[in-house]
């Protein structure tokens, strides 16, 4: 797949970003029909770890990724469980990778990922996203931040595969 250009991601963060609750969960069903496993995986992840802001920011983002990466310039494949097993446990290695890692060699690494990861446009916007400032009455953990990136990395590597 080529690189989603950041004016692509802008315009579906701001389109999906306006939507009433309506609308998103319209989004929702649409996606559970096209990508049932993609929506299974985003519902399952580490659901017992995870607090009920958590499970809703990483659906929300999942489904606004599945929206970005929908803009490409190629249809987007249906991902199987496979693929997300097999994506998901390589960004799990990569993850106790960095965590052997020094701060400084942890920062080396992942600012080497970003430049030579061909979805970095929407992997910014993932950070981004991760690191506002949540709403007043919102509960998300700082702890849980690493696996929720990594989940969100795991779909746009398989969409991007």
């Amino acid at each position: 797949m080529d690189k989603i250009h950041s004016g692509i991601v802008e315009k579906t963060w701001k389109r999906v970003g306006g939507m009433n609750p309506s609308e998103l969960n319209k989004l929702i069903i649409l996606m559970r029909k096209k990508q049932p496993s993609v929506l299974a995986y985003l519902m399952a992840v580490e659901h017992d770890l995870l607090n009920q802001d958590e499970r809703e920011l990483i659906l929300y983002l999942g489904v606004l990724v599945w929206q970005i990466m929908s803009q490409g310039n190629k249809p987007l494949p249906k991902i199987t469980e496979d693929t997300l097993f097999e994506m998901d446990d390589s960004n799990k290695k990569m993850l106790e990778y960095l965590m052997d890692q020094s701060e400084t060699g942890f920062n080396e690494v992942v600012e080497t990922m970003s430049k030579n990861y061909n979805q970095q446009n929407v992997l910014k916007y993932v950070i981004e996203a991760l690191f506002e400032e949540p709403e007043e009455d919102c509960n998300i953990r700082e702890e849980n931040m690493g696996i929720i990136f990594i989940s969100l990395k795991t779909i746009i590597d398989c969409f991007n595969k």
